[in-house]
């Protein structure tokens, strides 16, 4: 595993973050061991996005086994309506606690909208003054992100970067970074590319076109499921980790071996000429947007 800073928390973590999620079928024992697996993969980073009574007692388990300093917590707290509020902030401490993880080191508010509640923001100011929070992170991909980053009260936000982000999403990264703002990749595996096969996303050229135009068969995704050592995902994963600008790159998964994988991307290469043809992917599915909008 590799570890990068985090932002102005003076802490490394590890390239891969592991994102905690409520799932049905999950005992607090397959909790326990998926975080054991990913301690022994070298990830020292979570965010905790459930509530559910296995979930969390898996955590307290898994984690408890390492020092707490050595660890990266984190957790996503929703907003909007009536969910981020003063008391859901403190709740969501008293998980913490409960977990004996002592303290939290980022809270992320999912998209905020264009102001909080002055009791919520009051509550998370507080917090984080005592140390119970650290860091305090922000997910949105709405016009009041500059705003909200602007106003000097967030030290992290998270952002979708995959192989298919486009200008929006790149700029919104480099905005962050200026702002010495850390920055956690989302959604390196986009539904758009899992669903290529379901829908696709370039026609397949005739057989006259492949015959006559040397370029007809560049610029798809096609390269995903046939690069010899590597699965789709795990060239995705790799791709977002050679942005330098960000801190950590989540993953979500429930399976050991699974994440023993995408783990072990942090210390590969990429094959040589897989950037070049995820750039002619790229390049042909934005002339293929702009060719419809001309339409």
């Amino acid at each position: 595993m590799r570890y990068r800073p985090f932002g102005k928390a003076g802490m490394a973590v590890s390239a891969v973050t592991l994102r905690l999620a409520d799932h049905p079928r999950m005992s607090a024992k397959d909790w326990r061991a998926l975080i054991f697996t990913a301690l022994e993969a070298g990830i020292n980073s979570f965010e905790v996005q459930g509530s559910s009574k296995a979930l969390l007692e898996g955590l307290g388990e898994g984690l408890g086994s390492v020092e707490r300093r050595l660890l990266f917590v984190s957790w996503r707290l929703r907003s909007g309506g009536e969910l981020l509020s003063a008391q859901a902030i403190h709740d969501l401490m008293d998980v913490i606690e409960r977990c004996g993880l002592a303290y939290a080191d980022l809270i992320t508010i999912d998209d905020p909208g264009s102001a909080f509640p002055p009791s919520a923001l009051a509550a998370l100011m507080g917090l984080r003054q005592s140390r119970l929070i650290r860091n305090l992170g922000l997910a949105s991909r709405g016009e009041s992100q500059d705003r909200h980053l602007a106003s000097g009260a967030f030290d992290a936000l998270a952002a979708p970067f995959n192989l298919s982000s486009g200008w929006a999403d790149r700029n919104r990264i480099r905005g962050a970074v200026q702002r010495d703002v850390a920055v956690i990749g989302e959604d390196f595996w986009p539904q758009s590319i899992r669903d290529r096969e379901a829908r696709p996303i370039f026609k397949k050229p005739s057989l006259w076109r492949r015959r006559t135009d040397p370029l007809a068969n560049l610029g798809g995704y096609d390269f995903l499921d046939s690069t010899p050592g590597w699965s789709g995902q795990e060239l995705c994963l790799g791709y977002a980790l050679t942005e330098p600008s960000l801190a950590t790159v989540q993953v979500i998964t429930t399976k050991r071996e699974k994440l023993e994988a995408l783990a072990a991307v942090a210390e590969r290469d990429l094959p040589t000429g897989c950037a070049a043809q995820i750039e002619m992917a790229r390049f042909s599915a934005e002339q293929a947007d702009g060719a419809k909008r001309r339409a």
